[in-house]
């Protein structure tokens, strides 16, 4: 579906990475495929410096998994859902994307290459600011070479607050960086060494938060201090060459950046500022590629078929779509939210795409792998339980076997290519090695693990509606995580509390926050059937 003139929207100058809009032609697509993303338009994202660095995919995108077949994607588009997604997965899961040690800040510098014309002779501004700089160092490598560590110290404190002054702007205030480049230098009687690891500190903490094309140069001075030289003049001139390179790193970094204001921010700073362009991104990008009055009556659909027993719960207008979430994660059928596509016009044989059986909303596009992996694991939670029912009773160490029954679960979840019967084998092996029974009762127990592991067995059924019934109640019964539930009054309960899946209301509650807090107000009735109503906005 294409989106109106008036669904485009102003992008702020000061956000963490822009676009432009542009219109793919009928050249974009390839004629080999039966289907193209239902969208007039899409967005082309501008390299400016302050892009999201994305490492590329090695896996098919999670987002793209429910489309049929030979779907073709405008290559604007699919550069649009890589950053959008990935600026979703480092607002809700970071560690997935971050590499180890890494702040938040590394990927949003985008290292700029320099271009130098070598053939072109050097101005004679450039000449006289070579003469000055050399002249400084030379300067500095001549007073640190000196024996007396009353001469170093004045000369090593002023490269060390030359340090602290470029390096303000890539770090926060508070940081320890700062504060020891800022503090006086304590008495000793190797000022050069004391200098030295003074520098290591600096070269770790930038690691973590230049770009990761910069790594390998910090990799590399640091490398150079791991086994410092004994005689002083060596010692000056290391010294020296580090912090003239660190003094070069830091200009190199604050032009990555642009926005000098990022780089003073701390983490949870940081967080906050991808966490809102994230929203924004998701935001605006749903609403490019589906229709308003689409996204209304999906969502209207969608809560018509909520049913009992959870539509038996008492729960405000505003938290009803949590009911219905929950209900949908409960079927056997995979959630998931595919792009609008439609046949190409060169394909008239072509058919439709088909529509799929557990379909969300819209709103939930880019949630929908989490979601996905939500709906896997209790699965996986409630299998566990069937599963300990049926571990005998003499075993001698239960925990033991439940805890390997659940990594072989957990295993399954994480791992797309395990087959059903596959899983129902290691499981029934487990259970078999754990106990101590006849080749009749084994055959016994592996007949009744892939009988449990049916979604349509009485036992399953039974521990899957406890589990979400309690699940639903306790998610409509608090507004924000960790709350305590509130009556109908609004006043705080201290008791009767519905029964808590503990360990497991992080990731649902997380994604259900994250929706909330873009689409607020979208999933109350008046708004989602309100198809004419031009004055509330989506």
């Amino acid at each position: 579906m294409g989106y109106d003139d008036d669904d485009k929207r102003d992008e702020s100058d000061d956000e963490l990475y822009s676009h432009n809009a542009t219109t793919m032609s009928d050249s974009d697509t390839q004629p080999q495929s039966s289907g193209r993303a239902d969208s007039a338009s899409v967005h082309n994202v501008s390299r400016d410096k302050s892009s999201v660095h994305i490492p590329p995919l090695a896996t098919p995108h999670p987002l793209l998994r429910s489309l049929p077949p030979m779907t073709h994607l405008p290559v604007d588009l699919l550069d649009l859902l890589d950053r959008a997604y990935f600026l979703h997965l480092l607002a809700n899961d970071p560690s997935k994307v971050l590499p180890p040690g890494k702040s938040l800040l590394s990927v949003l510098s985008r290292p700029r290459v320099q271009l130098r014309q070598h053939d072109e002779p050097p101005t004679l501004q450039s000449k006289v600011e070579e003469m000055i700089h050399k002249a400084f160092w030379d300067e500095a490598l001549d007073t640190l070479s000196s024996n007396e560590p009353s001469i170093q110290f004045p000369r090593l404190k002023l490269l060390l607050n030359d340090l602290h002054t470029a390096l303000m702007p890539l770090f926060p205030s508070t940081h320890p960086i700062l504060t020891i480049l800022a503090a006086p230098l304590p008495p000793t009687s190797s000022p050069l060494l004391m200098a030295l690891n003074n520098l290591r500190e600096v070269l770790i903490a930038l690691r973590g938060r230049c770009a990761p094309a910069r790594d390998e140069y910090i990799d590399t001075l640091s490398a150079s201090l791991a086994h410092p030289p004994a005689h002083v003049p060596d010692l000056a001139k290391l010294a020296v060459e580090t912090a003239r390179s660190l003094l070069k790193l830091a200009e190199t970094m604050k032009d990555d950046l642009s926005q000098f204001v990022l780089g003073t921010m701390g983490e949870s700073q940081l967080a906050i500022a991808v966490s809102d362009q994230a929203r924004e991104r998701e935001r605006a990008l749903i609403l490019d590629l589906w229709k308003r009055e689409l996204i209304r009556k999906d969502i209207a659909t969608w809560m018509a078929g909520l049913s009992q027993p959870y539509a038996l719960i008492v729960a405000p207008p505003s938290r009803k779509w949590i009911l219905r979430l929950v209900q949908a994660l409960g079927t056997t059928d995979p959630v998931a939210c595919s792009l609008p596509v439609k046949p190409l016009a060169s394909d008239e044989s072509a058919r439709p795409p088909p529509i799929q059986p557990n379909t969300l909303p819209p709103p939930f596009f880019f949630s929908a792998p989490e979601l996905f992996y939500i709906q896997n694991f209790l699965q996986a939670i409630v299998i566990a339980a069937a599963l300990r029912a049926l571990l005998p009773a003499f075993v001698s160490s239960p925990n033991d076997s439940m805890y390997r029954i659940w990594t072989l679960l957990l295993a399954s979840v994480n791992e797309e290519d395990v087959t059903e019967d596959a899983k129902i084998v290691n499981l029934a092996d487990e259970l078999v090695r754990a106990s101590s029974l006849t080749d009749a009762e084994a055959v016994k127990l592996r007949s009744a693990v892939a009988r449990t592991m049916r979604a349509s067995d009485p036992v399953f059924l039974l521990l899957q509606r406890r589990l979400l019934l309690a699940l639903a109640e306790r998610m409509v019964r608090t507004s924000t995580p960790g709350e305590r539930p509130t009556n109908a009054a609004g006043e705080q309960q201290a008791e009767a509390d519905p029964l808590e899946v503990k360990g497991f209301g992080d990731p649902i509650w997380a994604v259900a926050w994250w929706i909330e807090s873009i689409w607020a107000g979208l999933f109350e009735p008046r708004n989602a059937l309100s198809e004419t109503d031009e004055t509330d906005e989506v």
